[in-house]
């Protein structure tokens, strides 16, 4: 019992003590074009991630979008990736329909532009937490890339033109200091809890 009592107040105390750090990225060029229909990108990050720290909090923001106009299936698609290639790589799909990263990591969001022919000064804000991605993206983060890769970043599918200001992705890590825990009572051998048995049983009928 006080073996399992020791290794419950050591977890406890592990959890306790944290420093934060706050880190930017911004793909290049900061608009990725504008985002046009014809085209799709995949945008690579290189971040180590320490073996006792962890990602808390993550938020992926395109300032100031704007789809050129509303349409049918004018859809921007976003995925969470593991190891793409470093930096922003852009493909051709000729204005093609459809998600090109469909099943592929995880899907941040499938927006489309509720009013669209104007920039309105709004924000898409896309938070990890809140989504429920900050598992998959410290896993990410932690895979080691091969050569030519980053350790994650996104896939951006714009199936219309949209228009932004820029993107910013801001990652919030904690660095976890674990205290050393109380000493805990070795364990008994199988032998010794044997003698210490017969012992009681001898004493019990000495009485």
């Amino acid at each position: 019992m006080r073996t399992l009592l020791c290794v419950i107040v050591i977890g406890l105390s592990a959890a306790t003590s944290a420093n934060a750090g706050m880190v930017v990225f911004h793909p290049t060029p900061n608009d990725l074009w504008n985002l046009p229909h014809a085209e799709y990108f995949t945008w690579g990050i290189n971040f180590n991630l320490a073996p006792n720290e962890i990602i808390t909090g993550a938020v992926l923001t395109f300032t100031n979008i704007w789809d050129w106009t509303v349409e049918k299936d004018d859809n921007l698609f976003i995925h969470l990736l593991d190891n793409p290639k470093a930096g922003v790589t852009t493909y051709v799909d000729n204005g093609g329909e459809g998600d090109n990263f469909a099943g592929q990591g995880k899907l941040v969001t499938d927006w489309s532009d509720p009013a669209g022919g104007k920039p309105r000064n709004f924000n898409l804000v896309l938070d990890f937490g809140k989504l429920g991605l900050l598992d998959a993206l410290n896993a990410y983060a932690k895979t080691i890339p091969g050569s030519g890769k980053a350790n994650f970043g996104f896939g951006i599918d714009p199936d219309c033109h949209y228009y932004n200001d820029g993107i910013t992705f801001t990652i919030t890590t904690q660095t976890i200091k674990v205290p050393p825990g109380p000493p805990c009572p070795p364990v008994p051998e199988p032998a010794t809890i044997a003698i210490l048995g017969i012992g009681g049983l001898l004493l019990r009928r000495k009485r």
